[in-house]
C-alpha cells in the first residue's frame, strides 16, 4: 500500500512513453509507478496513446513527436523556451528525463531544479546510441563504428551519421548539468564514467525495476520433445543475427535437431536465408512469428527449452535476458556488458559465448539440446529463484527512490 504523504513534484520528461518503444520505454513506465508512490508525477510526452497510471498526469506535447534525434533535439529546445513548459518546471521539484529530452537540462538548471537523467543507452558517447563489445577494443574508434553501423541501414543513414556525428558531444554537456545519472549496470556505469569523467560522483547504478507480470507469474515449462530455442531480436545486425545464421548452419552440417522460434522484424532477404536454411537441413526446423505483443512473447517461454541473445554490443541490462530467466529459461548469450551480472552465479553463466562467434553459440545450443527435460524444468526453478534475489524489487524500488530523495 502506498500511504506515504505526497510533498514533492516530479516530472517526467520523455518522447515516448510505454506501450510505445521498447526496453527503456518500459523501464520508464515501471520507474514512473515507483515514483506515483511518493511524489506528485506529470509525464509529458509525444506519445499519443501511453499506458495510464492511477493518479498520474499526462501531457501530450507535439513537439516530442518527432523521434529522430536532430529534429527531437531541435523541438525540444523550442519547447523549452516556450511558458507552457516553464509553467510545467515551476511547479515541480525534480525534472526526470529518461529517454533523449536533454536540450531541456541547461533551461530546467536555470529554474533552479533538480535533474535526474536515466541513462538506458550510450547516447552521450555514440550517435548511434550503442557501441560495439569488447568496450576495450573500439573506445577509440567509436565516431567510426557509428558511421559504419548506420551506413548499413541504408543511405540516408549513412548521410545523417556523416553529417551529425558529433551531435554526442552536445548530449555529454547537456548530461553533464544533471544532478543524477542513473546507469542501469556496473558495466554501462564503468564506460560511461570513463569516458565522461566530469560526471564524477553524479553517476549512480541501479537495476531497472522487474515486469510484475513476470513477478507474480509461476515458472510453467510445457517443453516438446524436440529442443526448441527462441529468438527475439529481428534481423538487425547488432542483435547478432548474422551470427545466429552462421549458428544455425554450423547446426546443420553437425545434424543437431532443433526447433528455433523468431519474433521481430525481418526483412524479405532474411526470411529468404532462414528458409533456405531449413530446406537444406532436415535436422532443423525455423518459424518466424515476426513482430507480437509483449504478452505472447513471454507466452513462448512456457516451450523454451533456451534463449539465444548474441548481441554484438555493450548492452546496458538488455529486458529479454532478465525476462527469460525470470521465466525460467536459460539465456545463450555473448558476454557483453550487463549481460554477465544477471547471469553471474546461474546455470546460465556456463552457456555465455565469445562476442561474435558462431561456433562457440552453436556448441553451446547442441549442450542445452542434450538436456533432459527433467533437468532444463528443475533448472528454470532455480534460475527464477536467483534471479528473484538479484532484482529484488522492494531493493531496486528503494534504491530509485534514495537517488530521487
Amino acid at each position: 500500500m502506498r500511504s506515504r504523504p505526497v510533498s514533492r513534484r516530479v516530472v517526467v520528461l520523455s518522447e515516448l512513453f510505454w506501450p510505445e518503444g521498447g526496453g527503456a520505454e518500459l523501464a520508464t513506465y515501471l520507474v514512473t509507478d515507483i515514483l506515483r508512490g511518493v511524489f506528485e508525477v506529470t509525464v509529458v510526452t509525444g506519445s499519443g496513446n501511453p499506458a495510464v497510471l492511477p493518479g498520474v498526469r499526462y501531457v501530450y506535447e507535439p513537439l516530442l513527436a518527432r523521434r529522430e534525434k536532430a529534429f527531437l533535439w531541435l523541438n525540444m529546445y523550442r519547447l523549452a523556451r516556450t511558458e507552457r513548459f516553464k509553467e510545467l518546471v515551476r511547479g515541480a521539484d525534480i525534472v526526470y528525463i529518461p529517454r533523449l529530452a536533454f536540450p531541456a537540462i541547461p533551461y530546467v538548471k536555470d529554474m533552479g531544479k533538480t535533474v535526474v537523467v536515466h541513462l538506458h543507452d550510450y547516447i552521450p558517447l555514440s550517435y548511434s546510441a550503442a557501441i560495439l563489445a569488447p568496450y576495450e577494443d573500439h573506445r577509440h574508434r567509436i565516431t567510426r563504428d557509428d558511421i559504419s553501423l548506420e551506413c548499413g541501414k541504408g543511405v540516408k543513414y549513412c548521410l545523417g551519421a556523416g553529417l551529425l556525428w558529433w551531435l554526442p558531444k552536445l548530449a555529454r554537456r547537456w548530461v553533464a548539468q544533471a544532478d543524477r545519472v542513473v546507469c542501469v549496470s556496473r558495466r554501462q556505469a564503468e564506460i560511461i564514467s570513463s569516458l565522461v569523467p566530469e560526471l564524477g560522483s553524479k553517476v549512480e547504478v541501479a537495476y531497472n525495476p522487474p515486469p510484475p507480470k513476470l513477478l507474480s507469474r509461476n515458472v510453467s515449462k510445457d517443453l516438446d520433445d524436440t529442443p526448441t530455442f527462441l529468438y527475439v531480436g529481428g534481423d538487425r545486425y547488432v542483435k547478432g543475427f548474422h551470427i545466429l545464421l552462421q549458428a544455425l548452419e554450423e547446426l546443420g552440417r553437425r545434424r543437431v535437431r532443433a526447433r528455433f522460434i523468431l519474433t521481430g522484424s525481418y526483412s524479405y532477404g532474411s526470411l529468404k536465408n532462414l528458409k533456405t536454411l531449413e530446406r537444406k537441413y532436415e535436422n532443423l526446423k525455423i518459424g518466424v512469428l515476426g513482430r507480437l505483443s509483449y504478452e505472447e512473447v513471454l507466452n513462448l517461454h512456457r516451450h523454451a527449452w533456451a534463449s539465444i541473445f548474441p548481441s554484438i554490443l555493450e548492452e546496458p541490462l538488455p529486458y529479454a535476458v532478465v525476462e527469460a530467466m525470470l521465466a525460467g529459461t536459460i539465456s545463450i548469450a555473448s558476454r557483453v556488458g550487463g549481460i554477465t551480472e544477471i547471469v553471474e552465479g546461474t546455470s546460465a553463466e556456463e552457456y555465455m559465448f565469445t562476442v561474435g562467434n558462431p561456433e562457440e553459440l552453436a556448441e553451446r545450443i547442441e549442450r542445452v539440446s542434450s538436456l533432459s527435460r527433467s533437468q532444463l524444468i528443475e533448472d528454470s526453478y532455480k534460475l527464477r529463484e536467483i534471479i528473484l534475489k538479484r532484482f529484488n524489487d522492494d531493493y531496486i524500488r528503494q534504491s530509485l527512490l534514495n537517488i530521487f530523495s
